[in-house]
Parts: C-alpha cells; structure tokens; sequence
C-alpha cells in the first residue's frame, strides 16, 4: 500500500482531485483532510498559505502512475507529492487491491 500526501488552496480544487484519481481507479480513497496553514519559503519569499491536505490511498503498483498524473494534473508549479509505504489491515489492503 501506498499513500501519496498533496496539498492545494482550497476546497473545490481538492475535490475535483480527489473525485478524478478515484474515477480513474488511480486510487482507493482520498481524504481531505480539513483547512489548515503552509508555511514555505517561494522565490526567496516566506509565505503562509491556507492549504486543504489529501492523502491518496493506492497500490504499490500504481505508485507512479499516480505521480505522474499529479504532475500533469496539480494546478501548482511544484506541487507537494510524497509518497510513504505503508502497512494497512488485511482486509484494508484487500479492498483497496478491488479499486
């Protein structure tokens, strides 16, 4: 299992995200997590910016294929994609392998 950590600026965005990696069958589920603050350095700039987190719950299998369509789909120039193995519960992982 993997979970692959983005963020964007508001509520709208997240959901249009979420709702195309899940009709994709790029991902099992993607959660949004509630509003919260980004704190970062851009363009030798400090910013805070009010930012929505989703965690995107894949195989290991479609890892990069959901990378990549980050990439090619995130409204941001360099947007936030990190990816963590995990261990989830075997009927968890046996759902999320039915996506």
């Amino acid at each position: 299992m993997r979970i692959i950590f983005t963020s964007i600026d508001n509520k709208s965005k997240a959901l249009t995200l979420a709702k195309a990696l899940v009709q994709a069958k790029l991902a099992a589920c993607v959660q949004i997590s509630a509003q919260g603050e980004s704190v970062y350095m851009w363009e030798g700039q400090l910013c805070q910016e009010a930012e929505y987190y989703l965690s995107i719950k894949t195989t290991a299998a479609l890892k990069d294929k959901v990378v990549t369509w980050l990439e090619a789909n995130h409204p941001y120039s360099i947007p936030e994609i990190v990816v963590l193995d995990a261990k989830a519960s075997e009927k968890y992982q046996t759902w999320l392998r039915k996506m």
